[in-house]
């Protein structure tokens, strides 16, 4: 599986600047107990002499890609958890050489969950805070209900705040309280909401991995958010719930699920959600998953209404390149105003992905492109029966957008005109200028299917620009430039051209502390 990889990896790099002896030597000795393909001289293990970071991260590469190999027959487990400390310690070390290597660029994103530390906290429990502080501001937009105002400008400062404790008193129960505090202000906004945010429990089977059951208040977010995600760039969405988790095979796992929408967080959206989310996973980055949901959330309910939501997600990676498609179809019943009465729901969605991992000019690039599509229907442009409009309202995607002009796939609305039924075309690129900054800048074309007669069904196009700077794990500094060129449709829906701006400056953080675990002395 991995044989390509040692083909990538013969690029050696030509730098000056040597490893310390130490750290050779320790590769030299993984290199050695794993029967790496790339050996250090003994002129640098033996004798001591300088080895420039290039060629010791060309060994430690043929390392990593044997470890890799290990752990796809064996398991982790085989790796003695102390090394693979150690291993990850390395990694850390040299990542800035590492990513000059066409062959760690195609293997980054598994290495790296090899090297990340398991689900099984090391400790007895954690308190802190997450969450951000935003600046923002907008023209030609309304922020609190994110709507089309041509001529209008508004700024504000937003704030997510979540305190937690974790407590682990057994290697079997998961104890977990999160509080949440969000509002924000600025000229005649304002609003503040304090609550509890999550609070659950999750036991853990002793005998069986994989089992586990999960009560309490807890958020559901599944595959690429395209469903179901917990707005994080917002308030969040969490459910009051019940959740099983079964692994039957080693391949297999199985969630079933079923709860309320917690407020005051779900913006005022109440009913049930309950379904089931399925993941066979053939190999590191090639999955299948299916899920059936159904949900009778909504901010005004009628009696009998419901949505169900079936939909399929497949995952495959060939070297750098990764693909993804989801189609999903809805059924159920939906309430028509005009008619008084319930009706078929019929509908469909999806999107289809496709990214691409490479160095260029030492720089690591990622580049990826999607198209994403909802159904619409004629009836809805012109104010009559939405049934055959997808729905995802609850979705976490990038695929609609940064500016939340557009919400979702459904539509849009401008003015008194709806807009019903979106196709997506979305390109993307970001580089890493250095660990610790990355710039991306991103084009989404938006057109609807149906519009009234006579309007124009071209959208616009948004452009999104991000420059991150990550002081740490735990603290990083985001600024976002993003500017919508509004289509045909909202100069006929409003008889405006003006184009939409949003800029905004973020600090995202999580500071904790933790008590370790005790560890038994061994005899």
């Amino acid at each position: 599986m991995f044989s390509p990889v040692v083909s990538f990896a013969e690029e050696r790099l030509e730098v000056s600047i040597t490893a310390d002896q130490s750290s050779c030597q320790e590769i030299a000795a993984l290199a050695r107990k794993y029967g790496a393909d790339s050996q250090l001289p003994d002129e640098v293990v033996v004798d001591g002499k300088p080895c420039p970071r290039g060629e010791v991260a060309h060994c430690f590469l043929s390392v990593i890609v044997k470890l890799l190999e290990k752990c796809e027959k064996e398991g982790v487990a085989a790796i003695p958890p102390e090394e693979m400390e150690r291993i990850a310690a390395l990694h850390e070390a040299l990542k800035d050489d590492l990513v000059q290597l066409a062959g760690y660029v195609t293997l980054r994103e598994t290495i790296e969950k090899m090297l990340a530390k398991p689900d099984d906290p090391s400790f007895l429990f954690k308190v802190g805070v997450d969450g951000f502080l935003r600046g923002e501001g907008a023209g030609n937009f309304r922020l609190p209900d994110f709507s089309y105002n041509p001529g209008h400008g508004e700024g504000r400062f937003l704030y997510r705040v979540k305190p937690y404790a974790y407590w682990h008193p057994t290697g079997w129960l998961d104890i977990h309280a999160e509080g949440q505090g969000y509002g924000f202000s600025g000229g005649s906004q304002y609003a503040g909401k304090v609550s509890l945010y999550q609070g659950f429990a999750e036991a853990h089977w002793p005998e069986a991995e994989g089992y586990s059951l999960k009560a309490g208040r807890q958020e559901f977010v599944y595959g690429s958010a395209f469903v179901l995600g917990n707005d994080s760039f917002y308030d969040g969405l969490s459910f009051d719930a019940l959740r099983v988790r079964l692994a039957p095979l080693k391949p297999l796992t199985i969630d079933l699920f079923g709860g309320w929408y917690a407020t005051p967080f779900s913006d005022g959206v109440k009913g049930e959600l309950v379904g089931g989310y399925g993941t066979w996973t053939f190999s590191e980055g090639n999955a299948l998953e299916a899920y059936a949901l159904r949900d009778t959330g909504s901010g005004e309910h009628h009696a009998g209404e419901h949505r169900d939501t079936w939909g399929v997600r497949g995952m495959a990676t060939f070297g750098p390149v990764a693909l993804e498609v989801e189609p999903v179809f809805q059924t159920g019943r939906l309430f028509n105003p005009a008619t008084d009465g319930n009706e078929n729901i019929s509908a469909y969605g999806g999107h289809a992905d496709i990214s691409f991992d490479t160095t260029l000019w030492g720089y690591h690039n990622h580049l990826f492109a999607s198209y994403a599509l909802g159904s619409g229907d004629s009836d809805a442009a012109t104010g009559g029966s939405f049934r055959r409009e997808f729905s995802n309202p609850n979705t976490d995607s990038p695929l609609t957008g940064d500016m939340n002009v557009i919400g979702s796939l459904s539509g849009i609305d401008v003015g008194d005109h709806h807009a019903s039924g979106l196709r997506i075309h979305t390109l993307g690129w970001g580089i890493d200028i250095t660990r610790e900054v990355n710039f991306s800048a991103t084009g989404r074309y938006f057109r609807a299917s149906y519009v009234e007669p006579g309007f124009s069904k071209n959208l616009g196009v948004e452009a999104d620009f991000t420059l991150t700077y990550a002081f740490s794990d735990n603290l990083s500094f985001v600024a976002g430039y993003d500017r919508f060129f509004t289509g045909g449709f909202f100069r006929d829906a409003t008889g405006s051209e003006r184009d939409i701006d949003y800029g905004y400056v973020m600090l995202q953080f999580d500071l904790s502390h933790a008590k370790p675990k005790l560890r038994m002395a061994r005899k």
